[in-house]
């Protein structure tokens, strides 16, 4: 009896062996399918091998463009039951396919993919003589040396993706109606832009309106990621993928390589990686980047919630990001390696001078504007900023209005003044400019400490305009040893200094104030009136006018009614 079976299965191999054979079962294969949804898919020959499985060769679905759609030389398969393959439903079991062709296209003035149409063939509600819901499904499907392309041919460069060297294992694959799920164990492939994919794995499940990605794990040469993608959308809104597909991802652990990541968004450092975590929700032009945790190799971390906006329409010159943040360490150099340039241009050169800093806080920036409420502890002390930034497309110029306090900070460092040490205030600022050379603002508020030429002078109150190094405006101190009121302009700013100005000295200790120490006891009150340049009592010139002047020292105490200089 088994050699009887054995011999029948010899000859059915032997006559579906015969060419003519072959191609009537190729289209009858494909008559079914074509009649009853409508397709155009093309089977030249159907064969049997000595293991039971079934060959199709010269496989060709095309669209409804009549264009390629799917291709492939050869696929390899078995049949589990002939009678449901019969009825329309494809059970096969391992599935191989060499040098497949997938093109997925839109073409000019069409919002759908010539893939979504083919699919919507198969969809219930898709009007048909035979209502019975087409059914495909396999164990093992294996896919080697293929190529991959998607084209959209309303974009000025049409072709979106193009995968070459394209190899996929999946398994449990299911075409149920216009539904599609599998196990993909392996998939790697060569992006035409020069990214390549050494391997994903994931759960991927497809819908009319969504798709998933669970449990993904990326890994390409110098990258990797691991967590949850899903996009929700109609397919009709595909076309508009950036602004109107819905993203819903959990990336829990990724190692990022810049170099690779600007393949797709040419925007970031060079040879520069990120590894963290991220949970990602909103469409990729209104993207919310929540409980974000970022490391860098050189240390920087960043700790918050982030909303981009328009990040992937930077022609429109209306990206915005509104950022929430537990704590960005950083230094200058390696912030703005790390941000994209439309962030790292936003970070003033003067930063470079904090050294490593903390930052916390909020910020607003746009490409005109930036509005910052943030903490900067820094190297060179702490300061809170509460400031609206504008013209920041040359932000080192850029003009700002708000207030700024700062505690314990060495305000010296930033002005390049060595004679200017720690300062504490709390300052209105209306002006521009972040540089020594460039500053122009005015400023109001209070002075609660600084320390200049090595001492550090107490509650002082200022409103006036600072410019370089030059003050024109009021001064009011209440130190111990300085109380007076200043009223106009002291000019620092080249190597000969200017002064126009009128001080009400209430009590002044010049020793103290390290002003004058040839006196032992140098103490000075009364009213005086100074129009002069010079860099010291020395080499000054012009005029010093006195008013109820009274000098004290270790000899004597002298008393002026009124004289002049």
């Amino acid at each position: 009896m088994v050699a009887i079976v054995l011999l029948l299965f010899i000859i059915l191999v032997l006559l579906l062996s015969i060419p003519s054979i072959q191609t009537q079962l190729g289209k009858y294969a494909t008559n079914r399918l074509n009649e009853d949804y409508n397709t155009n898919i093309n089977i030249d020959k159907v064969g049997l091998r000595f293991n039971g499985d079934v060959e199709l060769k010269s496989v060709l679905i095309r669209d409804f463009n009549n264009d390629t759609l799917i291709s492939t030389s050869e696929i390899n398969s078995s049949i589990i039951n002939f009678k449901n393959l019969y009825n329309g439903v494809l059970n096969f079991g391992d599935i191989d396919l060499d040098k497949a062709v997938f093109n997925i296209i839109t073409y000019k003035g069409q919002t759908e993919t010539n893939l979504d149409i083919f699919v919507a063939r198969f969809d219930e509600e898709n009007p048909r003589e035979k209502k019975s819901e087409f059914l495909m499904s396999s164990s093992d499907v294996t896919i080697t040396n293929s190529i991959f392309r998607f084209i959209d041919n309303n974009k000025e460069k049409p072709m979106v993706l193009e995968f070459d060297d394209l190899n996929i294992n999946a398994t449990n694959f299911l075409i149920k109606g216009s539904n599609v799920s599998l196990r993909v164990n392996t998939l790697n492939f060569m992006d035409s832009r020069g990214l390549e994919m050494k391997n994903l794995t994931t759960n991927f499940s497809y819908t009319t309106s969504k798709m998933n990605f669970e449990n993904l794990d990326i890994k390409t040469k110098n990258s990797s990621l691991t967590g949850n993608l899903q996009f929700n959308y109609k397919r009709e809104h595909l076309k508009y993928f950036v602004d109107k597909v819905s993203v819903d991802a959990n990336f829990k652990k990724m190692n990022v390589s810049f170099n690779e990541l600007n393949i797709f968004y040419n925007e970031f450092g060079i040879n520069q990686s990120v590894r963290g975590r991220v949970k990602l929700s909103g469409t990729l032009n209104d993207l919310h980047a929540n409980n974000l945790k970022l490391n860098t190799i050189s240390n920087t971390k960043i700790n918050g919630n982030v909303n981009f906006k328009n990040l992937f329409n930077t022609k429109e010159n209306n990206f915005s990001m509104d950022g929430n943040f537990n704590n960005i360490t950083s230094s200058y150099k390696d912030l703005k390696r790390l941000l994209p340039n439309v962030l790292g241009a936003t970070i003033p050169s003067t930063f470079e001078k904090l050294g490593v800093f903390k930052i916390k806080g909020n910020t607003d920036i746009t490409n005109t504007k930036i509005k910052a409420k943030l903490e900067i502890d820094t190297e060179l002390g702490v300061i809170n900023s509460d400031l609206v930034m504008t013209n920041i497309d040359d932000i080192d110029n850029a003009s700002y209005e708000g207030t700024v306090i700062f505690d314990d900070f060495y305000i010296g460092k930033v002005l390049n003044d060595s004679k200017l040490g720690k300062m504490s205030a709390n300052l209105k600022v209306d002006g521009y400019g972040f540089k020594q050379e460039n500053i122009n603002t005015k400023v109001a508020g209070d002075i609660y400490d600084i320390n200049y030429n090595n001492y550090t002078y107490n509650d002082l109150d200022v409103l006036g305009k600072v410019k370089d190094k030059v003050f024109n405006g009021k001064l009011t101190t209440n130190d111990k040893n300085l109380k007076l009121k200043f009223d106009g302009l002291a000019d620092f700013s080249k190597a000969i200094y200017d002064f126009d100005f009128r001080a009400d000295v209430e009590y002044a200790n010049l020793k103290a104030l390290n002003v004058y120490r040839k006196d032992d006891i140098s103490h000075f009150k009364g009213i005086v009136d100074i129009k002069m340049i010079g860099t010291n009592i020395n080499d000054a010139s012009g005029r010093i006018t006195f008013n109820k002047t009274n000098y004290k020292n270790e000899n004597d105490d002298y008393y002026f009614e009124d004289f002049e200089i």
